[in-house]
């Protein structure tokens, strides 16, 4: 049976902006009311909320007859966000109060997939709020972000969290879950999930032995019994998913490592028995004395990077194309 075009993933594409849109419509009950508070006209406001609700592939209002109220995907989301905005805003404040007037760098030390796909955006985004700060990424072997952190290098890593850093303050930052990348032939490909004793059979595409990935895959098959089918090693996300898309096999990845490796014709689907997720962590050395500019880059991570969990827990369990 052929995949169903299955929808994109929420966090490659929402907005804040269309957050905000919903939630103003969510509160006023009205397009109307909530384009005023927002300073919108109420056909821009919609087509916010209609982008939001093609990118979550659900519905978030009733709109039947006279009807403009939360449906229940909409009331989590609602729910979820306003604990989310009112922590946004606070950190804003903060991130505004040690960044004004100050200068200075952040070193930020980052595995080689984060520095790649995650922290890019989000640097600039920063930089564009405080010019005056200037941010430097390193980007390093997993084994190497703590040791950055410990001896002064780097002020702030960002990795997986790890054991090894438990001498290290870990900030978490979200968590990151593991999913199945399948040709989208492939007959798992029209599942809405896949047991991980499923996968065992299959050939896998995997990354080299040392990557952190690498090992999260082979200790959840030992977990469950089976063992490692190894159809190809490679170094880099891009040629695991550009192997799937020829056909060589399936690999299995973090879900922002696959949101960003566009590859056509791969679909992913979510793991589960167990669901395996990988928590991201900002690694800081306790009793260091931080300054100002590294504090507000901190508090930046965590604020930019909440309104994203809130809207994956929304939308958790769809399967989307890569």
């Amino acid at each position: 049976m052929p995949a169903k075009p299955p929808r994109p993933s929420p966090l490659a594409h929402v907005t804040l902006r269309q957050l905000r849109a919903f939630a103003a419509a969510a509160e006023a009950r009205s397009v109307t009311r909530a384009a005023l508070t927002l300073s919108l006209t109420p056909s821009a406001l919609s087509m916010l909320i209609r982008g939001l609700e093609a990118e979550l592939g659900t519905p978030l209002f009733d709109r039947s007859g006279r009807r403009f109220e939360p449906t229940a995907a909409g009331r989590e989301l609602q729910t979820a966000l306003a604990t989310v905005f009112a922590a946004l805003e606070d950190a804003f404040e903060r991130v505004r109060a040690a960044g004004q007037d100050q200068g200075g760098l952040v070193r930020v030390a980052a595995s080689p997939l984060l520095a790649a796909e995650l922290l890019p955006r989000l640097i600039a985004d920063f930089q564009g709020e405080f010019p005056g700060i200037r941010v430097q990424l390193s980007d390093l072997g997993v084994e190497q972000v703590a040791g950055a952190v410990r001896s002064g290098r780097a002020d702030i890593g960002v990795c997986t969290a790890d054991a090894d850093a438990a001498d290290l303050t870990q900030m978490p930052l979200y968590r990151d879950r593991m999913l199945l990348a399948c040709p989208a032939a492939h007959p798992l490909a029209a599942r809405r999930s896949v047991r991980w004793a499923e996968v065992a059979g299959e050939p896998l595409i995997v990354l080299r032995a040392g990557s952190g990935l690498r090992a999260l895959v082979e200790a959840t098959l030992k977990q469950i019994g089976a063992t490692l089918r190894i159809a190809q090693e490679v170094t880099h996300v891009s040629t695991a998913t550009g192997l799937v898309a020829a056909g060589l096999g399936l690999t299995i990845l973090p879900s922002h490592a696959l949101e960003r490796a566009r590859a056509e014709g791969v679909v992913r689907v979510p793991l589960v028995e167990p669901a395996v997720e990988r928590a991201v962590v900002a690694l800081l050395a306790p009793g260091r004395t931080q300054h100002p500019a590294t504090e507000a880059f901190s508090a930046y991570l965590r604020s930019a990077l909440g309104p994203l969990v809130a809207t994956a827990r929304a939308s958790r369990g769809a399967k989307s194309r890569v």
